[in-house]
């Protein structure tokens, strides 16, 4: 199972400290790791560098110790990438290029259409896809692509409940089968649901990883509890 990690990373746009030193870590644990902080603090910048769009002034990205090729890291946005073809087009792309065979990828397409309760769109036109089930399709594209880590930026914040919690669990069943996922959010009750523990970030810095029960009964620092209480009201 991979281990994914991001060291020392450094980010500086206009003169401006955008990430301090941060560092953390991804692995295989049955579990979903949370990113949460105010807006400005830096999160997005974090995964944007995480995700290999963003090159950091200082610092490094590595999965089992090397650096990631584009295929191992799946990311979700709040907006998802919509290509202009089917449904199951959309999917197919992901196998461009691969020597997989034709009834393999089909298999998969399917399978992955099911899951998603995509099946019935198939062959319809992605760009008439809702905003949820827009989402839900990006989501198969990065699990069929079988990524090392799962990278969530608030993937989940627009959506409409049924296709939420749709997304919801099926990156809690792929985290139990060893797909190590960041999942960042403002949404507090989901990073409850979900997460077993909690990155918090404050301009720009990273604290350490708290437990998620610990993170909301005992933040480690005054920034964190007033993120907390200024989320929940």
């Amino acid at each position: 199972m991979a281990v994914f990690n991001g060291d020392s990373i450094r980010l500086m746009r206009a003169g401006q400290v955008l990430l301090d030193n941060v560092s953390l870590r991804l692995q295989a644990q049955s579990a979903i790791t949370a990113l949460v902080g105010a807006n400005g603090s830096g999160k997005s910048s974090l995964v944007s560098v995480l995700a290999g769009l963003t090159v950091p002034d200082t610092g490094e990205v590595r999965v089992n110790g090397k650096p990631p090729l584009v295929r191992q890291i799946g990311l979700m946005t709040q907006k998802p990438v919509i290509m202009r073809r089917s449904v199951a087009g959309n999917f197919a792309y992901v196998f461009a290029g691969t020597n997989l065979a034709p009834h393999v990828r089909q298999a998969r397409i399917h399978a992955m259409l099911l899951s998603l309760d995509l099946a019935h769109k198939a062959s319809q036109p992605a760009t008439t896809l809702s905003v949820g089930e827009a989402q839900r399709m990006a989501l198969g594209r990065c699990l069929l692509q079988q990524p090392a880590v799962l990278l969530a930026d608030e993937a989940t914040s627009s959506l409409d409940p049924a296709s939420m919690l749709l997304i919801e669990k099926i990156v809690l069943d792929e985290a139990a089968r060893g797909l190590p996922v960041l999942w960042v959010s403002h949404n507090l009750a989901q990073v409850q649901r979900m997460a077993s523990r909690v990155y918090f970030m404050h301009g720009g810095r990273l604290a350490p990883a708290q437990a998620t029960s610990d993170f909301f009964a005992k933040p480690a620092s005054i920034e964190a509890a007033r993120f907390i209480m200024r989320e929940k009201t």
